[in-house]
């Protein structure tokens, strides 16, 4: 069987004052098992990010009275008990050697349910086999301890579902002109989001997908490549087209005469020219890059406002041009 599982844990029971006339089998004790949270913090949602998981856990024997009876007169001479770690490819366990003594005064004679001592077991799940699924517990009994008699393994009721959260890396490029295939590692369900009429997805198996452009060549957009996993939604944004122009920061009126910087807000790789048409703009401080700094020519007093037009051109490294406006207005 495959190595699917954590770790295990062995909870030796001894018992020193009890003396057993009969065989008494396990089932005929435990009512039980008990696991839950270490220190009650909720660790029933775990992320695979690529590593081994560790998953700290608290676990217990229940008994019950011999014989159904509520009174405890004698108690298994010695106990094994494993976690597994169960999902729809099967389950497997790698014991932990992990044990407890327990004392007689912790296995008195008393009357009800009576539990064993918490044993805190550090569990790994393990990253090549980490996907949602349910811890189990299986235990064995000596009963007899003179011919070192064996109960067969029982499982136990208690179950605790483990939910576990796929986290991508996704690996390939962030800008594509045509076509780019990416690998995804841990992918669960995958999507292309906010890419209609701009990009398909094509499932190649072994974990790769290919991102193609069917906006041709003037379309310049943000798509999302998504995987998602439980509820959760992990995206790399992908620049269709190689990068656009989204703003022109700076101001709207001025006086003239005044300097005045404006900046273009830009999404991927790419170039920027700036144009200004008018003769009352000085643009010999340089035309190019995302800060543009322009002079500009006096007004006289009796004059009208004047509007000019500054021209903010992006051109994407695959050669989409895009281009956005800012009007300015200038009085004397």
């Amino acid at each position: 069987m495959k190595r699917i599982i954590l770790s295990a844990i062995y909870l030796f029971v001894s018992i020193l004052t009890f003396a057993q006339t009969n065989p008494v089998k396990v089932a005929d004790f435990f009512a039980d098992f008990e696991i839950k949270p270490y220190n009650g913090n909720v660790m029933d949602t775990v992320y695979n990010t690529g590593v081994n998981v560790t998953l700290p856990v608290f676990v217990r024997f229940k008994l019950k009275g011999a014989y159904g009876s509520g009174n405890f007169f004698m108690v298994p001479q010695r106990s094994y008990a494993s976690i597994m770690y169960e999902h729809a490819n099967g389950f497997d366990f790698n014991p932990l050697p992990i044990s407890i003594d327990l004392s007689k005064n912790e296995w008195r004679p008393m009357t009800g349910s009576m539990y064993s001592p918490y044993v805190k077991v550090d569990l790994t799940l393990y990253k090549e086999y980490l996907k949602s699924g349910k811890l189990k517990t299986y235990y064995m009994s000596e009963y007899d301890a003179v011919n070192r008699g064996w109960q067969n393994r029982l499982e136990t009721n208690y179950k605790r579902n483990i939910t576990v959260v796929q986290v991508p890396n996704f690996i390939g490029p962030s800008q594509i002109c045509d076509a780019a295939t990416y690998t995804i590692e841990r992918p669960d369900v995958v999507t292309l989001e906010n890419a209609s009429g701009v990009a398909t997805l094509t499932a190649l198996g072994n974990n790769q997908w290919k991102v193609t452009n069917i906006g041709g060549a003037g379309v310049a957009k943000t798509i999302k490549l998504r995987s998602a996993s439980q509820g959760k939604t992990f995206d790399k944004d992908i620049i269709i087209g190689g990068g656009y122009a989204t703003a022109v920061e700076g101001p709207s009126n001025g006086h003239g005469g005044e300097m005045f910087e404006f900046t273009m807000e830009y999404i991927g790789q790419g170039t920027i020219k700036w144009k200004c048409n008018s003769n009352l703009v000085d643009m010999s401080f340089g035309d190019t890059g995302p800060n543009l700094l322009i002079g500009t020519a006096e007004l006289l007093h009796n004059q009208k406002n004047k509007q000019v037009l500054i021209e903010g051109i992006f051109t994407s490294s695959c050669g989409v041009v895009t281009q956005i406006n800012k009007t300015l207005t200038l009085n004397p």
